[in-house]
């Protein structure tokens, strides 16, 4: 036998060796221990001199006795195997771990085990040890029922007095045991059966359960509480996503190994060590450990911090992959800049003038603020990169207007980007007068353009006779070609992906970029996100406009109230939107839809009055019924979300949401954005079916307090959680900071944001850091493979 077989056994032995002695030795009750280790034991003395056996005999004579060991003198065995296996070699030709390596790097990981992980977005080992625990339980200690607070989560310790499970009324199964507890009975009780339930309770038996208190029948109850060996080492144990096939204790085992691993190969962190000293980062790997396993000692302010993902060790873990991002961001901008772009002179005086004898109204002062924010940058010579976000209403569209006006002015056209037909129409319907008074030519281009009509749009485009083009994806057609495309606009742009916008304004040899969004994002979520591009905000809205007043009602007497309320304003000339979560009634789900609202609606206002409008419907219907809502043929418009933008109808007054509970803050500002945008006030009718008290009343509640979206965004990602928020905007940063979103703060954003710009100056390319250059592009492949905002 060589060197390395026997290096090979012992690296082995030892890997199974530190993930039982782990956390306190909590490893030695793993089920199964006791075989591994006999396997293991086994075949190293197989390997071994005879006269290097001896401990080793030992130590295999006592493992027959292992399992009827408790934990201490399981904890000493492991402990002495540990100290005899320093002696032994280490394999000579084992490879060294990468982040990237497949999971059967792992000891105890196989194909099968492997392909699970992998089904659950687990492919490598970087993605296991990063693997954030979703919440923790704190098996420590134990208490009397004397001091039990209803809903609290306990530990008791107790005789079992009877165990009962079987069938009851209706065929349900249900266990129940009852345990004594200094002389107090507490029920324990589970509704589906488990395997080896009643050989772990009989009569007379020591048991200690942990689960939450709630009184029933006149006495304390859990339900399906954790069990656990009395005198069983307690500690706070980490919960995990669920991954089918693969139980929690071997998950956890799996993290904590993962962890193990990367660590001793220097592989868990690729942040400069002077960025970590800089920004007071905890070592990645003790950060790991403390989320995979939590020492037994953490006070209560602690693990209360640890639950809600605000940990100082879930504050350094985002930290890297906000540097990361915005490393990335950093380099994107860098090369869009780098390709310089045609100077547009705009100067306060006529352009501005320009643009404002063109439209009916006075631009407010943020608006004239934003303008002057975007002449600078088309003066620069280098291309505009900015993000437009205002409320429903500020105007952003005439924003976009005198940028198009001042491009054309230089000779360059204009491409409008929306992501659906009917946007793209108000866009159009909206912007043809204004181009007509400042002498614009202004085209639409959709997917549902007959061929004899697009190829004549199309070629007024090519030959530069068509200044300002508005249109869907059918844009970024290759048939869609411009003479020279000076500005790329994009709306509601988070609902393209990275390279659509890049697609857009690469039609143009240096084209300008301005996305706009009508959902307000709080700025710490806007620097995370969208850190390359420069940020304005129309934090006005135009004068006169009269805030819409907001109602909520909540059960099913609300909904008739609201509904009642709905057709008094109609009867009383108002027109009306009302939203539903679904198009048709569902078995799965208990909330109203389009079809019998609209009936119970025709029953108060008469079925020529009421319309019909969703996803399922075709563009040619939609726009038949948006075009009669639009001209007062219909009263009531009964709807899904697709009335949440580009629908301006000034007659609307009233918008009601049912079961306004399904839908998140922001969607619920953009719907009430929809009315009173005329002369008359707006009113805005929330239902909802959530109970007075319950986070959905809460968050509705934000609402019926402000009309300022930047402060229902803010209320928003407080009541949420950044993780909801992110998953809206972009699949690639939602899956990089996944489980870590907690700990998000401005200032955290601002460090990573700095710190990456920094080290960019000091190392463009990243040469000096190849390790952290190839986690860039890793996650520059991953936001492209997605097609999301991956920045």
């Amino acid at each position: 036998m060589g060197d390395s077989d026997l290096g090979r056994a012992a690296d082995r032995l030892r890997s199974t060796l530190r993930a039982a002695a782990a956390d306190g030795f909590v490893g030695v009750t793993a089920p199964g221990l006791a075989a591994r280790l006999e396997q293991e034991v086994t075949e190293l003395a197989r390997r071994l001199p005879e006269a290097d056996r001896a401990p080793w005999r030992d130590l295999y004579r006592r493992l027959a006795q292992f399992e009827r060991l408790g934990v201490h003198d399981r904890a000493a065995w492991v402990a002495e195997a540990m100290r005899c296996s320093c002696a032994l070699p280490v394999a000579t030709t084992r490879p060294r771990a990468r982040r990237d390596d497949p999971l059967l790097r792992l000891p105890g990981v196989g194909p099968k085990v492997a392909e699970r992980l992998r089904a659950a977005g687990i492919s490598c080992l970087r993605d296991l040890a990063r693997l954030v625990p979703r919440g923790y339980d704190d098996y420590r200690g134990t208490a009397d029922p004397g001091s039990f607070v209803e809903g609290a989560e306990v530990g008791i310790e107790g005789t079992v007095r009877a165990f009962r499970q079987g069938r009851i009324r209706g065929g349900r199964f249900m266990a129940t045991c009852e345990v004594d507890v200094s002389g107090n009975v507490v029920l324990l009780r589970w509704f589906h059966p488990m395997r080896g339930l009643s050989a772990r309770l009989s009569p007379g038996t020591r048991v200690r359960a942990h689960g939450r208190v709630r009184r029933h029948g006149g006495r304390w109850s859990m339900a399906h509480p954790v069990l656990r060996a009395p005198g069983e080492a307690g500690g706070i144990v980490p919960r995990y996503p669920e991954v089918p096939g693969v139980g929690p204790d071997r998950l956890a085992k799996l993290c904590r190994a993962a962890v193990d691993l990367l660590d001793a190969e220097e592989e868990v962190s690729k942040v400069p060590a002077c960025v970590a000293d800089r920004v007071g980062l905890e070592p990645a790997a003790d950060a790991l450990r403390y989320l995979h396993a939590p020492p037994p000692d953490l006070s209560d302010e602690a693990l209360s911090a640890l639950r809600a993902g605000r940990s100082p060790a879930h504050r350094s873990l985002l930290f890297e992959d906000l540097f990361v991002v915005q490393l990335a961001l950093a380099r994107r901008r860098a090369r869009v800049l780098r390709r310089g772009a045609a100077v547009v002179a705009c100067t306060d005086g006529p352009d501005l003038e320009m643009v404002r004898a063109a439209v009916p109204f006075e631009p407010t002062g943020a608006q004239v603020r934003v303008l002057h924010e975007i002449a600078a940058d088309l003066a620069s010579g280098r291309p505009m990169m900015r993000l437009l976000q205002g409320d429903v209403g500020a105007g952003k569209t005439f924003v976009a207007f005198a940028a198009a006006a001042w491009v054309a002015a230089a000779g360059a056209q204009t491409a409008i980007m929306a992501p659906t037909e009917l946007l793209a129409r108000q866009h159009a319907r909206t912007l043809r007068p204004w181009c007509e008074r400042a002498g614009l030519r202004l085209a639409t281009v959709t997917g549902r353009m007959g061929r004899a009509e697009r190829a004549s749009v199309l070629a007024l485009v090519a030959s530069g006779r068509i200044d300002v083009v508005v249109g869907t994806h059918a844009l970024l057609t290759e048939s869609v070609v411009f003479r020279e495309l000076g500005l790329a606009v994009v709306d509601e742009q988070h609902r393209f992906g990275v390279e659509q916008r890049a697609r857009l304004r690469e039609k143009g040899a240096a084209a300008h970029l301005l996305v706009m969004t009508a959902t307000p994002i709080p700025r710490t979520v806007a620097l995370a996100v969208y850190g390359e591009l420069d940020l304005s905000v129309l934090d006005e809205l135009p004068p006169g406009r009269t805030p819409t007043r907001t109602r909520t009602f909540a059960g099913a007497r609300g909904l008739a109230a609201a509904r009642k309320a709905l057709c008094e304003a109609v009867r009383a000339g108002g027109r009306a939107f009302v939203v539903c979560p679904l198009v048709e009634a569902s078995d799965a789900v208990a909330a109203t839809n389009v079809e019998d609202a609209a009936a119970a609606y025709a029953a108060f206002v008469g079925e020529a009055r009421v319309g019909r409008i969703h996803g399922r419907m075709a563009p040619d219907e939609r726009e038949r019924v948006m075009a009669d809502f639009r001209d007062g043929r219909i009263d009531v418009l009964v709807a899904t979300t697709v009335v949440e933008v580009g629908v301006d109808v000034p007659e609307a007054t009233v918008m009601l949401v049912e079961h306004a509970e399904r839908f998140g803050l922001a969607q619920l500002h953009q719907l009430r954005g929809r009315v009173g945008r005329g002369e008359r006030p707006g009113l805005c009718l929330l239902h909802t079916d959530a109970p007075v008290g319950s986070d959905a009343a809460r968050r509705l509640s934000v609402l019926a307090r402000t009309n300022d979206g930047f402060e229902v965004a803010e209320a928003d990602l407080e009541l949420r959680g950044p993780g909801e928020v992110f998953g809206r905007r972009q699949a690639g940063a939602a899956g990089t900071f996944g489980g870590l979103l907690g700990a998000l703060s401005l200032s955290l954003v601002e460090d990573a944001r700095r710190e990456a710009r920094a080290l960019l100056e000091a190392s463009p390319d990243l040469a000096d850091h190849p390790a952290l250059r190839a986690e860039v592009e890793r996650f520059e492949a991953l936001g492209a493979a997605r097609g999301g905002e991956a920045g």
